[in-house]
């Protein structure tokens, strides 16, 4: 991969993969053109990540060592902490030029040495060794019973050595395992080459329209749409946000880019126009991908909402409609700082000076004065209002309707919202009313006639009458089970993932790390990444924790 002689003991992100430094230039190298990989390769060298040679070759089918593959690994991950003490092996005298990074890999557990205490640092570096390295330090997760799992994939998983076989699935789950003719075929034993860990460069970093999912292990298993296609976003009005060598389109359900990645930014389709990002601009395009409001907002623009967006244009928040012309600017002369949000039920929320809101309508009027409490949007004709520590209702001409009183609400659906009474979860009507009574952990909204509930063993589902719909439990250890959308809900066992239909049943099995967003069908989902517990502040009592996902691949998955 590098001439180690040239190679200095601490390199840069740019000397990743590299040969002697040649000057970059925003041509494929000589010897790739015709390279099946050369998509992924010029990516790569497009963002720095590797070099050639000064004859501007890439010479993919040479071998690299351990020692470079340790070079490539900080390089790949240069906020990797050490977890561990670093050693001296006997065959990596001080004065070799890798034996600071050798050191370094070592110390962040990416490589470990032989047990007669060498390094072996000329040795050249076999695939199966080289995807386990990777794999680790992208900590992607493995699988129980590791052998079984890689002859689900590999005509030859018999090949892997033992030591190896639980960082290769890992690494297969990954995605990170790409071969070309047959993605049947891992080849283990053999030497890696520099395009072939140039592949896998371009999996971990996430770089999607470079490598083709029929080369990769496993083809679109477990996805509908594969991650290498790129999809970033929900699906919305068909579409979803996808990215490729760095711009912004659109892909279809069938995981085909429906309006081409062309974007310098974008956002999510709502009510048939998405905002998107050409040079330093944001305007709006519509579901052929045609500019209907030309770029000219300088700050993101908000989603059509209710048949208006929320634009921040000269100084001011306004709302436009779908021609792009400004409906209503907000304004409070005096104020210090002004907050709006998107149409919710008819009426906008403007939050003033941090301690008053009141409520604009789609004219721009004020709805609602300004009142010197929190309040949240508007759903089914009611919107929460915090005071003195206590939260309640008020209907559409900001009359208090129901007395605050309860210690936190979600908000109004299907005609019942969830409010907290003590330290217990239960349900209101509109008229105040508890009709389910106060006995949960927590609770979630109304959605198709079911909400989730936490007991002590977990989540479940309720109907409108408080009864036990769907028995569970599902796990909330990560995140709490999610409303019914097109009869399917997320559900999660431990750390774990699916999707269950309105009888429990799962229809897809919880194989994942995360499964986020179920949308018009389709769910962003993550395979193979693992969850971290996290120091993510201090309080009063002591640190603070939280879980954080790591690792993994996203693409989607249909019920």
């Amino acid at each position: 991969m590098v001439h180690a002689r040239r190679f200095l003991p601490v390199v840069s992100a740019a000397a990743l993969l590299v040969g002697s430094f040649a000057p970059l230039k925003a041509l494929a190298f000589s010897d790739t053109s015709r390279d099946w990989r050369a998509t992924c390769i010029d990516q790569l060298f497009q963002r720095k990540l590797v070099s050639g040679y000064p004859d501007n070759t890439f010479r993919p089918n040479g071998t690299l060592t351990r020692a470079e593959f340790a070079v490539l690994m900080l390089n790949a991950f240069p906020d990797a902490e050490p977890t561990r003490s670093p050693i001296a092996f006997r065959d990596v005298p001080t004065t070799y030029w890798a034996y600071r990074a050798i050191r370094d890999a070592y110390a962040r557990e990416f490589f470990a040495g032989y047990p007669d205490g060498r390094f072996l640092p000329n040795q050249a570096i076999p695939r199966a060794q080289a995807l386990a390295v990777l794999a680790n330090a992208a900590q992607f997760a493995s699988a129980p019973d590791p052998g079984a799992g890689l002859r689900a994939y590999f005509e030859d998983a018999a090949q892997v050595p033992t030591y190896a076989q639980a960082g290769v699935l890992a690494a297969t789950r990954g995605r990170l395992v790409v071969s070309n003719p047959s993605s049947r075929q891992l080849r283990p034993n053999q030497n890696a080459t520099r395009g072939e860990v140039a592949t896998m460069l371009c999996q971990s970093e996430g770089l999607r329209q470079t490598i083709s999912p029929q080369y990769v292990a496993g083809g679109d298993r477990p996805f509908a749409i594969a991650p290498e296609l790129g999809g970033r976003g929900p699906f919305k009005d068909g579409l979803a946000l996808a990215m490729s060598k760095g711009k912004y389109g659109y892909l279809n359900p069938q995981g085909a880019l429906a309006i081409a990645a062309q974007f310098d930014g974008g956002a999510n389709f709502s009510e048939g126009l998405a905002a998107v990002k050409v040079g330093d601009r944001w305007g709006y395009i519509n579901k052929s991908g045609q500019t209907v409001i030309q770029p000219r907002f300088l700050q993101e623009p908000g989603p059509f909402s209710e048949g208006l967006a929320r634009v921040q244009e000269n100084g001011q928040t306004g709302f436009i409609d779908s021609t792009g012309k400004v409906v209503f600017q907000v304004s409070y002369p005096n104020a210090s700082s002004v907050e709006v949000s998107d149409f919710s039920d008819g009426l906008a929320r403007v939050r003033i000076d941090f301690d008053q809101v009141g409520y604009v309508d789609k004219t721009g009027r004020t709805a609602i004065a300004p009142q010197p409490y929190y309040a949240w949007d508007f759903s089914e004709g009611l919107a929460a209002i915090a005071q003195n520590g206590q939260i309640g209702f008020i209907d559409k001409t900001g009359q208090i309707v129901i007395e605050p009183r309860f210690g936190d609400v979600q908000p109004f659906a299907e005609g019942l919202a969830a409010v907290k009474v003590g330290d217990r979860w239960g349900y209101i009507n509109k008229t105040g009313q508890i009709v389910i009574e106060p006995k949960f952990q927590a609770a979630q909204s109304f959605s198709e006639g079911l909400a989730a509930v936490a007991q002590s063993e977990g989540w479940s589902y309720i109907n409108p009458s408080g009864a036990i719909a769907i028995a569970g439990p599902f796990s909330g250890v990560v995140r709490p089970a999610s409303a019914f959308s097109g009869n399917f809900a997320i559900a999660r066992t431990g750390n774990t993932a699916g999707i269950i239909d309105k009888t429990g049943r799962f229809v897809v099995a919880p194989e994942f790390a995360d499964i986020v967003q179920l949308s018009e069908g389709l769910a962003l989902a993550n395979y193979a990444g693992s969850w971290t517990r996290v120091l993510s502040g201090v309080q009063q009592d002591g640190p603070a924790y939280s879980d954080e996902l790591r690792g993994g691949q996203w693409g989607y998955i249909r019920p």
